[in-house]
């Protein structure tokens, strides 16, 4: 009887092992499931910000005055002619919704270099999250027509 009880031990002892083994790669799994996920939101906010601020240097590019044009665009924007800058605000699914709704944001900022020739600096941002997601150039050349 004695040995029978020390096999039912060694085979509880197995057991055990294997269900610590199981429990421990289980983790491992888990964990590069969720990295991978967060890699994939990563990289999706990063093609969305970089098609966004390339459509708007596109109208930057193509009007003569783009701050009006983003205006009536966006409504829902707050853009401020004065100090030449404006914010665009987005939701989830990178649609232009209200501040309150907002999950990203595209800050415009301008600056004059000569008469014609005005620079564009367009970043796109998480709402809760002050690092920028991308960031763009631009510099836009306003012909003379008398």
């Amino acid at each position: 009887m004695r040995k029978n009880s020390s096999r039912s031990g060694l085979f509880l002892m197995e057991i055990i092992l294997a269900i610590l083994a199981f429990s421990v790669v289980s983790a491992i799994c888990l964990q590069l499931f969720v990295k991978a996920h967060n890699l994939g939101q990563d990289t999706k906010d990063l093609d969305m910000a970089v098609r966004e601020a390339s459509s708007i240097a596109s109208i930057i590019n193509q009007s003569e005055s783009p701050m009006e044009v983003l205006k009536t665009l966006y409504p829902d924007s707050k853009i401020d002619e004065s100090s030449r800058s404006a914010i665009l605000y987005y939701d989830q699914a990178y649609q232009p919704c209200s501040s309150d709704l907002s999950v990203y944001q595209i800050h415009i900022s301008s600056s004059p270099i000569d008469g014609q020739t005005t620079a564009y600096i367009i970043s796109v941002r998480k709402d809760n999250d002050s690092s920028k997601i991308y960031t763009l150039e631009v510099t836009a050349y306003q012909q003379y027509i008398p």
